[in-house]
């Protein structure tokens, strides 16, 4: 798709992600640090007057990273659209969720070594109950994601001689593959749970874990759309003469994404709920081992995962 039409859909894009990243920064992230109310700072438990002494500061830190953030990607936006460089809103829409993420990683990470330096140690429960993947993760919607990557890439190898940036199939492919390993580290992995209200911990953990495995399936999918419409559009000559073919494969995109949203929204609610008094799981240690805000698994596949989008899109920059 090139010209007004391309121009239209960008247009389209912009209307729906600006909106929302507004009402989550207002409605989610702009309190996210109180969450667990005033006792606790993104997880970490502080004394009694924090948030009234000087070490409020810390929250102010936090909203001015976080307006910084927000303001980095107006601005980048703003000069996009005056440039009219249309091509590049999908690479906005890509680095701004990376710096975001990268942004509020590195202010959790920073906040915990210099806020958690001796969390308390507590007796930890054990839970009896064996998760399996398959009652978290659907093996035959996996199947059909990798199914669809697959003849994906065989259409862009065997095209019929219409210019393809490479680099567009490949962050698709990495990004919505790579997500399973981060599936499975999140149904193995669990935070430990307390003594006290140990059956109430257990099932908010429970309902995390099924939110975010939603997440990732929802945000996976939608760059499995886009990289089969790509294939499609320059690896099949015949589909480029189907009316409204590329419209279709974007309105997919965009009711994939919206679902993406209000599990993300209404999963933040539940979660919400459900912790309100409830100790955060990253607060506190266990005579075995330090609280982390994420497991050690995790962590490694995020760090790859994220790691390899960043070089990517740096890359792309070149």
């Amino acid at each position: 798709m090139t010209g007004p039409d391309y121009e239209t859909w960008m247009l389209l894009c912009i209307g729906f992600i600006v909106p929302i990243r507004i009402y989550s920064l207002v409605r989610y992230t702009w309190n996210l640090p109180l969450r667990s109310g005033p006792g606790f700072f993104l997880g970490v438990e502080v004394p009694a007057g924090f948030y009234d002494a000087p070490e409020a500061s810390w929250l102010r830190r936090y909203h001015t990273v976080l307006l910084g953030e927000h303001l980095i990607e107006a601005c980048v936006l703003t000069i996009l659209l005056a440039l009219a460089q249309w091509q590049a809103i999908p690479l906005w829409a890509g680095g701004s969720a990376v710096l975001f993420v990268g942004t509020l990683m590195t202010f959790v990470a920073w906040t915990r070594h210099s806020l958690a330096a001796d969390p308390p140690v507590r007796a930890v429960a054990l839970a009896l109950e064996t998760r399996r993947l398959g009652d978290y993760i659907s093996w035959p919607l996996e199947a059909l994601a990798a199914l669809l990557v697959t003849f994906s890439w065989w259409l862009l190898l065997h095209h019929g001689g219409t210019p393809i940036d490479w680099l567009n199939p490949l962050q698709n492919t990495w990004i919505a593959l790579g997500l399973l390993p981060g599936k499975i580290a999140m149904v193995r992995s669990g935070s430990p749970l307390p003594l006290d209200r140990t059956e109430e911990h257990y099932q908010c953990q429970d309902v995390a874990r099924r939110n975010r495995v939603q997440q990732m399936n929802a945000f996976g999918w939608f760059f499995v759309v886009i990289l089969f419409g790509y294939a499609l559009w320059h690896g099949w000559p015949s589909a480029r003469t189907v009316p409204g073919l590329p419209w279709l494969f974007m309105g997919v995109a965009l009711a994939i994404m919206g679902y993406l949203m209000i599990v993300v929204f209404r999963g933040e609610r539940q979660m919400a709920r459900m912790g309100r008094d409830l100790r955060p799981s990253s607060s506190w240690s266990t005579p075995f081992r330090r609280a982390t805000f994420m497991s050690r698994p995790g962590l490694i596949w995020f760090s790859v995962w994220f790691g390899g989008i960043l070089v990517l899109v740096l890359y792309s920059l070149l």
